[in-house]
């Protein structure tokens, strides 16, 4: 699920300048394990300075001792040049960004805003915020250098620090909250200002071109379920003179004043009639307010992130075409999007930069894990900034990957990626795992994806396994339809879609009909639970943070509102319909299961409880189905630690070596795991 979206999403990749793990690199192509695929450096964040003649990006290292990767921030030029590291020590930094006049940039350490020159040097600490400044959205620079501004959690009064000293901390279940407010601090000074306070909570913000203005979005409390009710308002670089400019039932999301400070544009999951869970789109309003406008109705495709062009009259948009993500071009009067780029890849980071004239964006592609590249307003050819992983394809053995088509079980096209094993031959069948995504509004594309070891795809295909990744029914980029195929019957063709998928591999005589596996994680791992109820072709099923009980769900989970519509409402209304919940439900049809099943849970997941796992872990052991469920302690929803994603990856690995192949499996363990 994407809420309160960054202009970010991280990706993974590495440094020319940097070997490829801790151990030296073998002569020739290897196969990739999980211990080396978790120690290829990861490039995220590239971002390019207002003068155009550097990006910054931040490098992360597996770090074993810390138990999780370390990221620092690198330069370089854009016209060539060997990068620079700017930043060091045991703890991470995160969203660094340029000043306006390219000088230094901030970045978020333990909490606070630390400045660093952009030639190097010692950073100094900026903020000393009693609360620390709020991480989920980036502080962000005024036109003119001298303030930053930044989300701040409220401070707990005398009183209740008081409380909490004496452990007489009893709380009010999803009422206790902090709200989250809009400070500013001034660079040379480090004088803090509050800027807003109130009953409501600011989720994102950005500060007008000319400074003189603060764009946000505010909702009655930073709770998941109130998203949805924030609306986008306009206030003074002051905070001053508040003026609302949405109202509706959606969640806008990316919202960004136009350079003349006439329109407001922001992205949502919304159809032409401000109706909730359709697919993403890009609206405009006027900043004065009104009702928002669609900007291209006719696009088939998903603008999950947006940016206005100098001339307020052009936006840029980050579009998902299922398979791939494009950059386009959007005429607001118009009506129409042009593509800028075409390729077999997926954007995982990329923003506008209008002082340098410029956009910077990375690529993840089959042979390269992110490297950075940059691209004229006007368009044209990009060029690659960084050569990263110049020597991937030679240092590591990689999977071939193809887009595959074929029709569900009504007719209608799905598609998905299917990785080779690395020694494959042709006419040769080999075990096939299915890997099948979150949100369930989420698409696989070519690269890697996201993620480290959670997506070790190539490790699975140096081990002889072919790998399927459907966009079934729900995914992103196929249009509306597509979408809310899931609406009032969320199983109702997702299953069919990724069977049909594993009959058209078998067809094309890759896959071996009498090896199969699959496995998940968030609406994959509840697909899974379905697939497993509906069919026993698996030999082995791996879910992870999946649902079982739709009802129940909905008692335990932060994430409600959104969902309510695919049963038709909340199931504790007065005339919901218990039978749409239960029907949907893998636990109701847990006796048909034969299949294998891994289950993991993050022990501090709020999006799919634990207590979901655990139900259907009850219905698989109570039946004699083999069941191993395992629970990552401090874990939420995505796994973060890196021997627990080795674990998870090791425990999968075992499970379809011993069930589909029949053979025994080795374990690997992290390097600090030996004296």
């Amino acid at each position: 699920m994407k809420v309160r979206r960054v202009s970010i999403i991280m990706g993974i990749f590495g440094v020319a300048t940097l070997t490829f793990g801790t151990r030296p690199i073998a002569q020739g192509p290897r196969p990739l394990t999980l211990i080396s695929l978790a120690e290829i450096p990861r490039l995220q964040d590239a971002q390019l300075s207002p003068d155009g003649r550097f990006v910054s990006y931040m490098v992360a290292r597996a770090d074993w001792k810390a138990g999780v990767p370390v990221a620092h921030i690198w330069r370089q030029s854009t016209g060539g040049g060997a990068p620079a590291q700017l930043t060091s020590g045991e703890t991470s930094e995160a969203l660094a960004r340029w000043s306006p006049d390219s000088r230094s940039l901030f970045f978020l350490t333990r909490g606070q805003i630390w400045l660093v020159a952009a030639d190097g040097g010692a950073p100094r600490q900026l903020t000393r915020h009693a609360t620390g400044v709020y991480g989920a959205w980036p502080p962000q620079w005024a036109p003119d250098g001298r303030t930053i501004y930044f989300l701040a959690n409220d401070a707990p009064t005398e009183a209740e620090r008081q409380r909490e000293q004496l452990r007489d901390d009893v709380y009010a279940f999803e009422q206790d909250f902090r709200q989250h407010h809009l400070w500013k601090i001034a660079v040379e000074s480090g004088v803090e200002e509050k800027l807003t306070t109130g009953p409501f909570s600011i989720l994102w913000f950005h500060v007008s071109a000319d400074g003189s203005r603060i764009l946000e979005q505010r909702a009655p409390s930073p709770l998941f379920e109130d998203l949805g009710r924030g609306e986008a308002w306009i206030t003074d670089a002051s905070g001053q003179n508040p003026r609302q400019v949405t109202r509706n039932t959606i969640e806008e999301v990316d919202g960004e004043l136009s350079p003349d400070n006439s329109q407001v544009m922001f992205t949502a999951e919304a159809s032409t009639r401000l109706e909730p869970n359709y697919a993403w789109t890009l609206f405009t309003v006027p900043a004065a307010g009104g009702t928002p406008t669609m900007t291209v109705p006719d696009l088939p495709y998903a603008i999950e992130h947006a940016a206005w062009a100098p001339d307020s009259k052009t936006i840029f948009g980050l579009v998902n075409m299922g398979a791939h993500t494009e950059i386009f071009r959007i005429d607001v009067a118009a009506h129409t999007a042009k593509p800028l780029t075409d390729g077999r890849h997926f954007v995982p980071s990329w923003s506008v930069v209008r002082a340098a004239g410029r956009m910077v964006f990375q690529l993840d592609e089959p042979e390269r894990l992110g490297d950075v590249w940059t691209l004229p307003l006007e368009g044209g050819t990009p060029t690659r900034v960084t050569g990263m992983y110049d020597s991937l394809a030679t240092d590591f053995a990689l999977p071939r990957q193809e887009k595959l088509t074929w029709k569900g079980a009504d007719g209608v096209s799905i598609e998905g990626i299917l990785f080779y094993p690395i020694a494959y031959e042709p006419g040769k069948r080999y075990p096939l795992v299915v890997q099948l995504h979150g949100g369930p509004e989420e698409s696989d594309k070519f690269g890697w994806g996201p993620g480290v070891v959670f997506n070790y795809v190539p490790v699975l295909t140096a081990k002889g396994y072919a790998v399927l990744r459907p966009n079934y029914r729900g995914s992103s980029g196929y249009g509306n339809a597509f979408k809310r195929d899931v609406v009032h019957n969320y199983f109702n063709n997702m299953h069919l879609d990724v069977m049909a998928g594993v009959d058209a591999v078998i067809r094309s005589g890759v896959a071996d009909r009498d090896r199969l596996a699959v496995m998940g994680w968030s609406a994959g791992g509840h697909l899974v639970n379905k697939l497993i109820t509906f069919t026993n072709r698996f030999k082995a099923a791996s879910s992870g943070a999946g649902v079982a009980n739709w009802i129940s769900f909905f008692a335990v989970s932060e994430a409600r509102a959104k969902r309510s519509e695919w049963f038709g409402g909340l199931p504790w209304r007065k005339d919901a319909s218990i039978d749409a919940f239960w029907n949907s439900s893998p636990l109701k049809d847990v006796s048909r299961v034969s299949t294998p099943t891994l289950l993991f849970a993050g022990e501090n997941d709020s999006r799919v409880p634990v207590a979901q796992v655990q139900e259907m872990y009850r219905g698989l052991t109570a039946n004699g189905v083999p069941t191993r469920f395992y629970v990552a302690p401090r874990e939420d929803h995505q796994w973060r630690e890196l021997r627990h994603q080795i674990y998870k990856a090791n425990a999968e690995l075992e499970w379809f070596d011993r069930y589909v192949l029949g053979r025994p499996y080795t374990w690997e363990h992290p390097p600090a795991d030996h004296p």
